[in-house]
């Protein structure tokens, strides 16, 4: 969520990342599936990695030359968080490199210094959640929460293969808050109001002390979808795969991240109705990949 609304966000563990560094004779070489070369040669989407690397060298005082090994299978640019995965990964493995320690804090404050490059003024969210692996609450204004809840279900995570467009679905809503036009103006702020209630209730059916329904909990899914789309952050790709998983029983459907393409989640009972759906969506060309989290996140015993 934006504009100061409660937004949520779950770990998925089913997707991976690992680097790894190894000295070379220089210059700091970077190998991954997005780029192979010198580091300091690296296309301007990588400015985040270029410039977290060239900070962690210069505080440690380190002028030593590597060969970064970057393995990922989250895909980019899709609402998954990519971005953060990867800078966090790569500040561990410069920590374990020098078998230095590295609190919480400081491992935040570069994950944070990577982001703001890429994405301009980040929430953090992102971040924070990579690094605590734990369902996270949060409010413009307000520390983040991690929130524990259980419930039966399922939730199947479903790739277009499209990249999303953050800045430019934000710039959308933004130009018609500030629109001339009182209609649009009033539309897009009703649109968001239903959508910040929407992230509420969901918030309440899943903090809450009794098991929230699959109906209580799609209600709200399915709200939020109908805003997004009010808001024109939706996309025909996602619009289309949203539609299927409805047409195919799932609970409920809607586009997660930053919209514009990327990626959308549909709430299903069980993991088999996930496992079903996901094939279905790739069986017809929807999807180029899925993967599957339970609704669920049980507190450490």
């Amino acid at each position: 969520m934006v504009y100061g609304y409660r937004a949520l966000a779950l770990p998925i563990e089913a997707v991976t990342i690992q680097v790894s560094l190894e000295e070379s004779s220089g210059p700091t070489f970077l190998m991954s599936e997005l780029y192979q070369g010198a580091l300091t040669a690296a296309p301007s989407h990588l400015d985040n990695l270029r410039q977290l690397w060239q900070s962690l060298q210069e505080d440690h005082n380190d002028r030593g030359d590597f060969l970064i090994r970057i393995e990922s299978n989250i895909p980019a640019e899709r609402g998954m968080g990519s971005s953060a995965a990867v800078a966090v990964a790569l500040i561990r493995a410069y920590y374990d490199f020098y078998d230095a320690d590295l609190d919480q804090e400081s491992l935040l404050a570069y994950a944070d210094l990577a982001e703001t490059i890429s994405h301009g003024n980040p929430s953090g969210l992102d971040a924070r959640l990579t690094v605590l692996n734990r369902p996270l609450s949060y409010q413009k204004g307000q520390s983040m929460e991690v929130f524990y809840f259980q419930t039966p279900y399922y939730l199947l995570v479903a790739d277009t293969g499209i990249p999303g467009n953050t800045k430019e679905a934000v710039a959308g809503i933004r130009q018609a808050l500030d629109s001339e036009h009182p209609s649009r103006h009033l539309a897009a702020k009703a649109a968001l109001e239903e959508l910040g209630q929407a992230s509420e209730d969901l918030y309440q059916h899943l903090s809450g002390n009794a098991p929230a329904s699959l109906k209580a909990i799609a209600q709200s899914l399915q709200s939020s979808q109908v805003n997004l789309q009010a808001l024109q952050v939706s996309s025909p790709e996602l619009d289309m795969g949203i539609r299927l998983c409805l047409n195919h029983g799932a609970a409920a459907a809607k586009l997660t991240g930053g919209g514009k393409g990327g990626c959308f989640i549909a709430l299903t009972q069980s993991q088999k109705e996930a496992e079903d759906l996901g094939q279905s969506l790739v069986t017809k060309e929807m999807i180029v990949d899925y993967w599957l989290i339970p609704l669920a996140s049980p507190e450490p015993s």
